[in-house]
């Protein structure tokens, strides 16, 4: 049996150790935490230069004050806009698809077992 000394001994390494990986744990999280701080600055500097004027930039139009004609008009622009987009990529694939399959097969040197 353990004489109560013993059982001292052992809570007092069992709280000192305890205190020693909380204190590490704080350090590395403040260590980290700073990191961050480093960080953001760095990034309020960044924006900082990119202030824009706050009016030139476009505010969100509430729909439901909106004139229904307005509305109409800029969901056709946005589909038109769409579509055009849409319709250049598909030439862009047809021209490049019609680029790589352009093969002259009476030019090719085929070999000697295929003739």
């Amino acid at each position: 049996m353990i004489s109560w000394w013993g059982w001292l001994l052992i809570w007092v390494f069992l709280v000192a150790t305890l205190l020693i990986v909380v204190a590490v744990i704080a350090f590395l999280l403040f260590r980290k935490a700073v990191a961050l701080m480093h960080d953001l600055s760095e990034l309020v500097d960044k924006t900082a230069e990119l202030d824009i004027d706050s009016d030139s930039l476009s505010k969100p139009q509430i729909a439901v004050l909106a004139e229904m004609s307005e509305i109409r008009a800029r969901h056709e622009d946005h589909k038109n806009r769409r579509g055009e987009v849409k319709l250049a990529r598909h030439e862009r694939r047809i021209s490049r698809a019609k680029r790589i399959t352009k093969r002259d097969a009476s030019a090719t040197e085929w070999p000697e077992g295929w003739a």
